[in-house]
């Protein structure tokens, strides 16, 4: 938050017993004003405390962390490159492990409305 602020005023002087209508009428103006300054402090406050509790309000709303997707056929996908990696000259013979993959993919696909 904001450091407090020191007033802009001194303190108002013990009135003297015999006073002029000139210097009552400056004591309520002072009087007046110090309600004022109250006031504006009192806004600035409650204004710095709104604008910090919507900094941060924005702050978690647009910097959060997006949720993690599952990757869909996982486990199919990873016994492919195993079948891959294992049968290197002789791709041909993942065509059964590929073809789980694949029909793996249409079903999700189907599932999540997704054109394939």
């Amino acid at each position: 938050g904001w450091p407090p602020q020191m007033p802009f005023f001194l303190p108002t002087p013990i009135p003297h017993p015999s006073s002029s209508p000139e210097l009552e009428a400056i004591r309520s103006l002072l009087k007046e004003s110090e309600s004022v300054l109250e006031k504006l402090q009192r806004l600035e406050e409650n204004m710095s405390k709104e604008v910090t509790k919507r900094a941060k309000e924005l702050h978690e709303k647009e910097f959060k962390l997006p949720q993690q997707k599952t990757i869909l056929c996982q486990a199919e996908m990873n016994a492919c490159l195993e079948c891959y990696k294992e049968h290197v000259k002789d791709p041909l013979k993942c065509a059964s492990v590929v073809s789980s993959f694949q029909e793996c993919v249409r079903r999700a696909r189907k599932q999540l409305n997704v054109p394939g």
